[in-house]
């Protein structure tokens, strides 16, 4: 199970809960949290190589009011209470 899936369902079970895979603009997000203007990308190892590219993109979402928080995928499929808790943390207000 891709790691994005598997922080699916407690991340929209969670109060203030987030929308998966969402079109904002020109970017498709794996998650959104509008009540916190946040985007949750869950990072696979793509990610190493294209940090210019992320970086890029983060900017692009920044200058829309949003934040992003990246959660490296192999601590989704090897610690998701820990993911989620990061995630709950970011969702905090």
């Amino acid at each position: 199970m891709p790691a994005s899936r598997r922080a699916g369902r407690p991340l929209r079970a969670s109060p203030g809960g987030t929308d998966p895979a969402r079109t904002l603009g020109p970017f498709i997000v794996d998650f959104f949290a509008p009540a916190a203007s946040l985007v949750i990308e869950v990072d696979g190892g793509i990610h190493r190589t294209q940090v210019h590219r992320d970086a890029l993109r983060d900017a692009a979402l920044h200058a829309r009011g949003l934040r992003v928080l990246r959660i490296d995928a192999e601590l989704v499929l090897h610690d998701v209470a820990g993911a989620i808790a990061r995630i709950r943390s970011a969702l905090a207000p």
